[in-house]
């Protein structure tokens, strides 16, 4: 007696799950006109839209190549990949010593060859002294020509001395600042703010900067991605900047996504023979945080919307001996009636002339012929 209690429940289970089944599938069926159906002429939206396929892409800048210009021994390399980075943030040093004691030699030398500056600029302010007094004596006919050009001569060696003299601090002065140029490049700080993608060195190793930046780590800004769509060239006609459009991607299904056509590329690309036109798209910093860079994505863009027009499903509609046609449900029978279609979307079609809102058409059954090659008294 157990035993059938027991199955008795277990049927009424399986009875009403598919119940739920065939409820939920009828009520989907249902919004598109099942075969056989009445369906009420009414009011409502079409989008028209074109699909294509998308990739996420990281914007100009939003990846940054993190490098240095020194050459020396790795001291400190605080991140590593998947780091979070703020912009200024010091980010690796590289062993600094010898550009600082050379900095010290130059500030001695510049230190000494003022003190020699000083005294060579006394002996031009005494040179200069004693020629314009010997000046003022030959003028007298107290000293003779060769007396005044001998002191000019020494007036002039002493002057050029000077010049010398100032020319060479100015010359470590220049190489002073060269060297504090090259003590800046080795502390390294983040230029953008986002997450470390790659590091390319250790701690302790040696950074050898030749023609180019020895490159540390990447850094690259989450919130900076951007879409491009691949538009097939026969859409392109109807794709142009400022179209709306929505989109997916495959972990996140449900969920949509919306944005508008930035620029396209007039350069096309061909793949697999087939010619795409490049559409980019700015994707909202909101949007960021469920998107990664390489995701392929699923994209509607928005040729035509219309609100408020009078609407039937898609599959109401019959082509027949060259005409676009629906059945219309009368008192006593059904009759095809010649309709003058809009716009459509997945689901439902414009009516722009034939039918009146209120008005009751049947989703007609499709009938399938038998094959030609098919065998007498055979079934498909």
């Amino acid at each position: 007696m157990i035993m059938k209690k027991k199955y008795v429940v277990i049927a009424a289970i399986i009875l009403i799950a598919g119940g739920v089944l065939v409820f939920l599938f009828s009520g989907n069926k249902a919004s598109q006109g099942k075969a056989g159906q009445d369906v009420t002429v009414k009011r409502g939206n079409v989008t028209h839209f074109t699909e294509q396929t998308g990739i996420i892409k990281a914007q100009v800048g939003a990846i940054v190549k993190v490098g240095t210009r020194a050459t020396g021994t790795l001291t400190y390399l605080k991140y590593q990949v998947g780091d979070a980075v703020k912009k200024g943030e010091l980010i690796a040093t590289i062993d600094d010593r010898e550009i600082l004691a050379n900095i010290r030699n130059t500030e001695a030398t510049i230190e000494s060859l003022k003190k020699d500056l000083e005294a060579k600029e006394a002996q031009y302010v005494y040179s200069k002294t004693n020629y314009e007094r010997e000046l003022s004596l030959l003028e007298k006919e107290f000293t003779t020509r060769d007396s005044v050009d001998k002191a000019k001569r020494e007036m002039d060696v002493a002057l050029a001395q000077v010049e010398y003299g100032t020319a060479k601090i100015k010359e470590s002065a220049e190489r002073r600042k060269a060297l504090e140029v090259s003590l800046s490049y080795t502390k390294i700080y983040a230029p953008i703010s986002g997450y470390v993608s790659a590091v390319s060195t250790q701690l302790g190793e040696t950074v050898v900067s030749g023609l180019s930046a020895a490159i540390l780590i990447t850094i690259i800004d989450p919130s900076k991605l951007e879409m491009w769509i691949y538009v097939d060239e026969t859409d392109i006609g109807r794709t142009t900047p400022g179209r709306k459009i929505e989109y997916w991607v495959d972990t996140f299904r449900d969920k949509r996504f919306y944005g508008k056509i930035d620029m396209i590329y007039p350069q096309p690309e061909i793949k697999d023979n087939i010619v795409y036109y490049l559409a980019i798209v700015k994707i909202a910093p909101e949007d960021t945080a469920f998107l990664r860079p390489e995701m392929t994505t699923h994209v509607r863009i928005i040729v035509e919307e219309k609100t408020d027009v009078l609407v039937i499903p898609n599959n109401a509609v019959r082509f027949e001996e060259g005409k676009t046609i629906v059945y219309l449900k009368g008192r006593d029978k059904t009759e095809a009636r010649q309709v003058t279609l809009g716009i459509r979307d997945d689901r439902f079609t414009e009516v722009v002339k034939g039918l009146e809102e209120g008005e009751t058409i049947v989703v007609p059954v499709v009938v399938r012929k038998p094959s030609q090659n098919a065998s007498p008294g055979s079934k498909k």
